[in-house]
Formats: structure tokens, sequence, C-alpha cells
């Protein structure tokens, strides 16, 4: 008798220290910063479809419209509305756990929809770390190691929450597109996932402030500092050397005539370049600290011009401005390295120090120097 009061009693004291202990467990935060992505402007009609049951609001009220049943096409029709814009938003669930679908493609989370004069804009109402699923894995190969990937998480989620509210005259915060980030809408990738969630909540921070952590597809050896580029310094957009140099390669050319016609009839035909050699890492007066090209000398019949990298990489689309240009015969030639603006992390690099068995956070502490990682929830 008493051997089985003394088992009974000993069960009792490990279920209620095993339930203390959970109770003492942190809980896992479900509270995530909420996104407005412009996903489409200057619409008359858009087709959406939800997958759970949910309700139209007035967000100026608050007040509900209409619900809205799972799985069923429909429209928002203002005519029948006093209103100037709705957002659907589940009813019971979680917003995360929502997917709609707009004009056939299927995104994470709500939509809202303002009316303009004539037209529409349709807005992914979205929780970052979702719209963090249909970034990442547009923004950086899928195929990539997966600590490339997590820093290509913290440095996106670290972007869209300091750039919150970059299209506010727009009436979203970011847009889906380049000028942001590339943001495809609902993706299921396992390994993005995995860096999505093992870096959730993480961002770069510079003196306690959220960092603008700009990324590109491949520096070519060596980033550039944000100044040369968009002429604001910022102490943790500096160059900084690559494991490898010359990368990505790439030719371009322009028949002489072609090439001058571009800079107006008052430029004449262009008789010669004056441009110093491309040295990775090597400053010049007409090349930056990461041997970009800062300005060119286009000697012309009718006049002379200096026209920045920046400048020639636009006009003529170049893949960077890391490049040498000459004119031989009756063309001219552009041979240069990388892709895209040069600021930032590179993401080419972080996939060579991930191969390098580098860890997320010292890729991050290498391309943003002097920040330092913080989880905001």
């Amino acid at each position: 008798m008493l051997r089985k009061i003394f088992v009974t009693a000993l069960i009792l004291f490990v279920l209620t220290n095993f339930a203390f202990a959970a109770e003492k467990q942190p809980k896992k935060s479900v509270w995530q910063p909420e996104l407005r992505v412009g996903i489409k402007s200057d619409v008359t009609q858009v087709g959406l479809k939800v997958s759970a049951p949910c309700i139209m609001i007035d967000p100026a009220t608050k007040k509900t419209l209409k619900k809205i049943p799972a799985n069923k096409n429909f429209v928002v029709d203002f005519a029948q509305m006093k209103t100037k814009a709705v957002e659907i938003r589940p009813e019971k669930i979680l917003l995360k756990d929502l997917k709609s679908t707009i004009d056939g493609r299927e995104y994470f989370g709500g939509v809202r929809v303002n009316k303009l004069k004539a037209s529409l804009t349709v807005i992914n109402l979205v929780p970052t770390e979702e719209y963090l699923r249909g970034v990442v894995g547009e923004e950086m190969s899928p195929a990539y190691p997966l600590e490339a990937l997590k820093a290509q998480a913290v440095a996106a989620r670290s972007f869209a929450l300091k750039n919150r509210g970059r299209h506010e005259k727009d009436g979203y915060d970011v847009c889906a597109t380049t000028h942001c980030q590339v943001y495809a809408g609902f993706e299921d990738f396992e390994i993005v996932n995995k860096a999505v969630d093992e870096t959730r909540g993480q961002v770069l921070v510079f003196k306690e402030k959220i960092a603008d952590a700009n990324f590109h597809a491949d520096s070519g050896g060596m980033t550039e500092a944000v100044a040369d580029v968009w002429g604001t310094n910022v102490a943790y957009l500096v160059p900084v050397k690559e494991l490898l140099e010359l990368t990505a390669p790439w030719t371009k050319k322009f028949s002489a005539k072609d090439f001058a016609s571009r800079f107006g009839d008052g430029f004449g035909d262009l008789k010669s370049i004056k441009l110093s050699k491309l040295t990775v890492g090597k400053k010049s007066n007409d090349r930056t600290d990461s041997g970009r090209v800062k300005s060119a000398q286009l000697v012309g019949t009718k006049k002379t011009l200096t026209v920045t990298g920046t400048d020639m990489r636009r006009k003529f689309s170049l893949p960077s401005t890391l490049f040498d240009m000459k004119l031989d015969g009756g063309e001219v030639v552009f041979t240069g390295y990388g892709s895209g603006h040069g600021v930032g992390m590179s993401q080419q690099g972080a996939k060579s120090y991930a191969l390098k068995d580098w860890k997320f956070d010292k890729i991050l502490s290498h391309y943003y120097s002097g920040t330092k990682l913080k989880k905001l929830y």
C-alpha cells in the first residue's frame, strides 16, 4: 500500500514539474510586421479568390462590408459601395495561413484594393516572414548553399523593413519588382523556407537602426561604395574584396554611329574615348576605389563630353560599371565584369563564402561593415 502511495506521489511530482517547466519555456512569438506589397496598378478589374472564409472591410471605418466564402471567384465592385478602399482579411485564421489568388497567381496573406479616379491598385497584405518566402528564392537561386540563403533572408528582411513606406504615395510599402525586391507571391522551396525560419525576425542594425541592406548579383571582384552609385555616404556600405576576381565577364558592342547618336546631334561623330585601364581595387581620377568607371571622356567632332559610369550603364543597358571601353575601328567595345550596382552583398560572393563554410552572420558582417544582427521578433 505504501509503495502504491509512493509511486502515485512520484508520478504527480514529475507531471507537476513537467507542466511547470513547460510554462516557463519562452513561447515562440506569432506576431510579425505586416507589409503592403503593390502587385498591380492602373487596372480596371481584378479577379480574386481566397483559401478560407474572409471578411471584406472598409479600412477607414473598420466596418465589415460583406463576408467572402472560401474558394469562390469574386470581384470588388466599388459601384455598390461608398468607400475608396477595401481589405479582404481572414475571418477566423491567422493572416499568415491565408492564401489569396490575384488574377490567377497565388499569394500569402490578404488583399487590399484601392480605387483611384479611373483605375484600381491591388495590394497584397502579407506578414513579413511569408513575404520573404516569395522573395528569397527569386532574388537568389534556391540551389545556393543554405548559409548564403540565410544571409539573403536577413538582407531582404532588413531591406523591406528599412524601406517600409517607400511607395507610400502609391498606397503601399514596397513594390514587387527590382525597384524594391522581386516578390513572386506564394512559393514553397524547402531550403528557402528553412533559411527564412532559421533567421526569423533577424535584421541587420547599425547604431540600433535597421540597415539599408542593399545587395546585387555579382560584384566582379570588389563591391562598391554607395556614395559612388547614389551619392550619399553610408558607413556600412563600403567597398570590400571578394574571394574571386573578374567574375561574370561580359562584352557588348555598338557601332560608332549608333553610340554617338545616343548623345544627340550636338555631339557629332565619335573621335576617341579617354578612360584608364580597369584594375579591380585600383582607384584613379576616372575610376572609383573598386575600379568601376566614375566617368569617361568622349571626344566628338562637335563637342567633348564627360559621362559618368552610371549614366553609361543606363544608356547602353550594361550589366555593371566595372568595365573597359575602346573605339575599335567602327565599333565601340565594352568589356566588363559583374552584374548589378555593386553595393552591399554580392549574391555570387555570398555563395562562394558559404562554400568555404562561412556562416551567414560572418558573410553579412563582411559585406555590411560595422553592422550587427538583432532579433526584432
